[in-house]
């Protein structure tokens, strides 16, 4: 095989991992937000089941007072135990509030990974281009003037683009 066609397939090689990285990126970062999303759905229905819970408790401390005002040992006992459950469920809040936080954060740092790697992939093909496709094709272009200077000095046929030129001349007069 030719240097040509070596490097045409390391070129091509290099230019299909790039690609499917990219695409390896996009899916990563469609999962994350599909498990962003479904973190923020159960924060909401776990907030509305604690709301729920909380709101329950609360029409139940208030039916038990309105019916039972002679017991006030029994009020007392409802109402710490209300108490109880109102900071259980304040705390279940910030812990859902808190990890719907953290997975916002986390989703950011991998939006933020997805760039950085878009971004060294495009510096890696422009270095490919200049690196690589350029000086390649200023060899190519000093080895076809070499030719043709050759073909000149050995006096070879009129080269090809002479030929058309003047064959193009001819069909025109």
């Amino acid at each position: 095989m030719s240097e040509s066609t070596l490097l045409t397939i390391f070129t091509g090689t290099v230019a299909i991992s790039f690609l499917v990285q990219c695409i390896a990126f996009v899916f990563l970062a469609r999962t994350v937000q599909r498990l962003a999303i479904r973190v923020e759905e159960l924060s909401k229905g776990l907030s509305r089941t604690a709301e729920s819970i909380s709101g329950k408790v609360e029409g139940l401390l208030a039916s038990v007072k309105t019916s039972v005002e002679n017991l006030k040992t029994l009020q007392e006992n409802l109402s710490a135990t209300s108490e109880v459950i109102h900071k259980r469920v304040v705390s279940v809040d910030r812990f859902l509030s808190d990890a719907a936080d953290s997975a916002r954060l986390q989703i950011i740092r991998i939006q933020d990974t997805v760039d950085m790697a878009c971004r060294r992939t495009e510096d890696a093909v422009d270095l490919l281009y200049r690196g690589v496709i350029t000086p390649v094709s200023e060899a190519s272009a000093i080895i076809n003037g070499l030719r043709a200077g050759l073909a000149v000095l050995l006096r070879r046929a009129n080269p090809p683009a002479v030929r058309a030129r003047r064959e193009d001349e001819e069909m025109f007069i």
